[in-house]
């Protein structure tokens, strides 16, 4: 447990207080789901920023794993940063746009407009699972064991009712409200933990040099075959609901390009920050239990090096990127849920009954994740397995019905959604053979995993094969669906 002052409490209880109140301050215009999920489709510039950049970022306790657990060090930027900057970019300019310029507000219901019932009802599931707020839930309740000497079970029950309890009155635009102020928070407590940090140890250019070589080096000394292996997780920016729900929601086009460019930037300044701060806290804390450098690490540095007050501000701030992502991920999957599968599954076409079963949906992520969350070991290595068995799934036919005026028949994208992810599962399955193979065609010498024929290289090259002969075969002959599609 922490040593915080009357001042820190203080300070997490205004926090938490203005999140209660920004998001409670939302109500639903209409009782519809167009206002319910996409928020009338009106975000403004600033919440459409806040809303995308502190959802994307409710992993930072993940940072200190990718630096020490994985040894990656600075190379953390490498694997756990550009590939996402580059996603951003390339999402930004091709199908932001695209996204906004559609009438449909889920990934589950474009594929059902590009590909059919069946298709969106097996997408639906494939969102459900890649959105699921497990992971943040037990970081969340890592912070609430530390603060308080909870049980974990019991501090990711409290975590995952007690932050989405205001998403059933006023659903996306309740999210994204209570972003605002923890956007505020995380670039203020880490700014403020890293210049405290710098005045301590020394400015990061005397610091570096100190590094064992591995961590200095911009691959973490794995090779650039890993590195590429990581490259291809930045994809999820591609099929990630969030994403997707909130560029739909913003107000106009533009805004959509021009939003999620701003994110990518304020992306690269967050991930040098947390970055920078693990280097710092794994030098404060060098000789200690290696338990303690993994998502333990930011608050037992915090706790360690700030003084009374700014303690507070800094825990608030880890709890901000934390929350923001339980919300946004359990709202997304829990729309998922209720609108997209179970309302879809029973032909559910009036709205009230739509967004009734919106919030039933929210309540089944919530629970869900909570189980999930309890049974959690690595964050980096829950993410890992749900991107490299989702993605590949979702990835080439969500792409396809953006991308292409005459996608090929609903056969081939269900074929594209169904197939990837169990050639991805039977790949991981088979990891320890799949290294033997990979040495054997590669000439390599990896002995832990494969650092080339990933579980989700192998998935996305299965779905390109898949997408490519269907198109070469088949042709979806509904050329009127076609023109709709344009």
């Amino acid at each position: 447990m922490v040593d915080f002052s009357v001042l820190d409490w203080a300070v997490i209880a205004v926090f938490f207080a203005a999140v209660l109140a920004l998001g409670f301050s939302a109500k639903l215009k209409e009782n519809t789901s167009l206002q319910m999920v996409a928020a009338g489709r009106a975000l403004t510039m600033p919440l459409f920023v806040a809303t995308l950049i502190t959802t994307w970022y409710g992993g930072v306790l993940g940072t200190p794993e990718f630096y020490n657990d994985f040894g990656f060090g600075l190379g953390t930027l490498t694997v756990n940063g550009l590939p996402y900057w580059i996603a951003g970019i390339v999402f930004s300019i091709f199908l932001a746009k695209r996204i906004r310029s559609n009438e449909q507000i889920s990934i589950p219901e474009r594929i059902e407009r590009c590909y059919g019932r069946r298709a969106a009802l097996v997408a639906a599931v494939l969102v459900m699972v890649l959105a699921t707020p497990a992971a943040f839930l037990f970081m969340l309740g890592t912070l609430l064991v530390i603060l308080f000497g909870l049980p974990l079970w019991l501090a990711v029950t409290i975590a995952g009712v007690g932050s989405t309890l205001f998403l059933y009155k006023g659903g996306l635009m309740a999210d994204a409200r209570s972003n605002l102020i923890s956007f505020v928070m995380m670039y203020s407590a880490f700014i403020m933990i890293l210049v405290t940090a710098m005045g301590a140890y020394g400015m990061p250019w005397e610091v570096i040099p100190q590094l064992p070589e591995a961590q200095r080096q911009w691959d973490g000394g794995y090779g650039p075959f890993v590195v590429i292996s990581f490259m291809f997780l930045g994809a999820w920016t591609f099929v990630d609901p969030g994403f997707h729900q909130r560029v739909a929601a913003v107000k106009d086009e533009a805004s959509a390009r021009r939003g999620v460019l701003l994110a990518v930037f304020f992306w690269i300044v967050f991930d040098t920050l947390t970055t920078l701060t693990a280097m710092y806290g794994t030098l404060a804390l060098q000789g200690s239990d290696p338990s303690k450098m993994g998502t333990m690490l930011f608050p037992l540095f915090g706790d360690m090096l700030l003084p009374s007050g700014m303690k507070g501000v800094f825990f608030a701030g880890m709890f901000g990127a934390i929350i923001a992502a339980i919300i946004g991920y359990t709202f997304v999957s829990g729309a998922t849920a209720g609108r997209d599968f179970f309302a879809r599954l029973k032909g559910v076409v009036d709205e009230p009954t739509t967004v009734m079963y919106t919030r039933i949906g929210i309540a089944i992520a919530t629970v869900l994740g909570i189980v999930l969350a309890v049974s959690v070991a690595s964050v980096v290595d829950l993410w890992y397995k749900v991107a490299s068995l989702i993605i590949p799934g979702l990835l080439v036919p969500v792409v396809g019905a953006y991308a292409f005026k005459k996608p090929p028949a609903a056969g081939v994208a269900l074929a594209c959604l169904v197939i990837p992810p169990i050639a991805a599962a039977c790949w991981l399955a088979l990891a320890p053979k799949a290294v033997l193979w990979e040495n054997a065609i590669f000439g390599t010498s990896n002995s832990v995993e494969p650092s080339i024929l990933t579980p989700i290289l192998v998935g996305i090259l299965v779905a390109l094969l898949i997408w490519g002969i269907g198109s070469i075969v088949y042709r979806n002959s509904d050329d009127e669906r076609r023109a709709n599609l344009a």
